[in-house]
């Protein structure tokens, strides 16, 4: 299965906690960035710590800059832009989210993905790092949010694991690709999961047509989890 690649932000959601954990990003940035470079960032940071914004994000965001050379009239913007994402995704899924969270969150947001559609993130499932990946990649291909919704409710119910997930974006772009609209093309997925295709994955196309008229979700609700 060839996925949608990725950002480098996003696969850094997806780092684990141990990995981390060795030297923390503030430390990284301070034994590496300019003292300038630092200074600016820090202060950026503290602002934003009255908020809930996480600094570990930022300093990163000033590491990657660094190493691709970018000037700094660009780059501090990039990062004062990114602390501005993490304090809407902060607003959208509440004080207690994680950083990962809040990280494919803002990711998302860069993206496109408006933040009326995250806070419809509705239950903790649905509103892990790997889902928002997920949600926003969905956003991107066309599928609209009601759809993209009960795709992650779907993939929940049935307890898909998380490599399968990140599946599940190709699988609606090549059905795309294949003259299905995005809205038919998310439904047909999410019918592949519920009936349990490929341990949990999502099986071969359904013929058009052949698929039953009462489990259509509406285009105006949600379907429930």
């Amino acid at each position: 299965m060839i996925r949608t690649p990725l950002t480098l932000l996003t696969l850094a959601i997806l780092v684990t906690p141990a990995a981390q954990a060795q030297e923390s990003a503030r430390e990284r940035a301070q034994r590496t960035l300019p003292a300038d470079v630092f200074a600016n960032v820090s202060a950026l940071a503290a602002d934003g710590s009255s908020s809930g914004i996480p600094d570990g994000p930022l300093f990163n965001k000033a590491l990657e800059g660094m190493a691709k050379r970018v000037p700094m009239d660009r780059l501090m913007p990039a990062i004062e832009a990114l602390a501005g994402r993490l304090g809407q995704a902060r607003n959208a899924f509440g004080p207690t989210a994680a950083v990962p969270l809040l990280v494919a969150g803002a990711d998302a947001l860069q993206r496109g993905v408006p933040a009326d559609a995250l806070r419809s993130l509705d239950s903790e499932a649905t509103r892990s790092p790997t889902a928002v990946l997920v949600f926003a990649e969905l956003h991107d291909a066309g599928v609209p949010t009601d759809r993209a919704l009960a795709v992650l409710r779907e993939a929940t119910a049935q307890r898909t694991r998380e490599d399968r997930m990140l599946d599940i974006p190709a699988n609606v772009r090549r059905l795309i690709r294949e003259g299905r609209p995005p809205s038919d093309a998310a439904d047909q997925v999410r019918r592949g999961l519920q009936r349990g295709r490929g341990n949990g994955g999502v099986g071969p196309p359904v013929p058009p047509g052949s698929e039953p008229a009462t489990d259509r979700v509406s285009p105006t609700r949600p379907r429930g989890g």
